[in-house]
């Protein structure tokens, strides 16, 4: 969000973002999205329940000579969220909140336990409602953000696998997201959402059963209009423009970054 110049050796006259918190950023889909903020001039603030994983991560960007720095969260601790968004907000001001992290399980509706169905809604609902509500809370008085949410495209169609949980908690994503921007609208702060499909990622290999590259390109060829699977960061580039002052006039939009699997 924040005008500026581009990082040097960027390879890009796009502007630079401004600070940035990623929840879930430890791996997977979270870890693209931090990488890719970074690499387009955000500090990011990694903020995961796995702090070992957080802070790999942070090492890693910073590694390349960006900054960022990873951080404990357990999104279904309002309290502890609270605090996390704001002491992040409190040392520099925060352009973007993503709101990332997210769980996921496939087993048949008949079979899903309430312990699961709680924690999974816990995670995907309420953590994205309160983080959402705490990026809120810090950029409403000066009139300016961005708020990114992590739906998918099982918040528009059910998987193919039975996950109706998983789809309810995702289509709840998606309407949040749009409800809030609505409200929203003329504060100055936008609010968004990414829905990947089905993206390179241990969690996507772990609910598939898949191991091999042979396995993921069957997936692929079989299912997937453009015949690969997504990379994380190609949700991240989605996530930084969404971010960005490129995306000025966008708010209430879900982006499905799919590679044609809801067209």
């Amino acid at each position: 969000m924040s005008a500026g110049t581009a990082r040097a050796g960027a390879g890009s006259t796009r502007a630079a973002l401004g600070p940035a918190l990623v929840t879930g950023g430890g791996r997977g889909i979270g870890r693209g999205i931090a990488t890719s903020l970074a690499r387009r001039g955000a500090a990011v603030t990694i903020a995961d329940i796995d702090l070992e994983a957080a802070r790999s991560v942070a090492t890693s960007i910073s590694d390349e000579g960006l900054s960022a720095h990873g951080v404990h969260l357990d999104v279904t601790d309002v309290d502890e969220v609270r605090r996390v968004v704001a002491g992040a907000d409190a040392a520099v001001p925060l352009d973007t909140v993503v709101c990332n992290a997210g769980v996921a399980f496939s087993r048949p509706t008949t079979e899903v336990e309430p312990e699961e169905f709680d924690r999974l809604m816990a995670v995907n609902v309420r953590g994205v409602f309160f983080v959402l509500q705490a990026g809120l809370r810090a950029m409403l008085p000066r009139g300016r953000g961005s708020i990114v949410t992590v739906a998918s495209t099982s918040s528009f169609t059910a998987s193919t696998s039975p996950m109706a949980a998983y789809d309810a908690s995702k289509a709840a994503v998606r309407m949040i997201t749009a409800a809030t921007a609505r409200e929203v609208a003329r504060s100055g702060v936008r609010v968004n959402a990414v829905a990947p499909g089905t993206v390179d990622t241990d969690l996507v290999r772990a609910l598939g059963g898949l191991a091999t590259g042979e396995q993921l390109e069957a997936l692929a060829g079989a299912k997937i209009p453009m015949g690969r699977l997504g990379l994380a960061e190609e949700i991240g580039a989605a996530v930084c423009f969404l971010a960005s002052d490129e995306a000025s006039y966008v708010t209430g939009h879900t982006l499905a970054v799919d590679g044609g699997w809801l067209a």
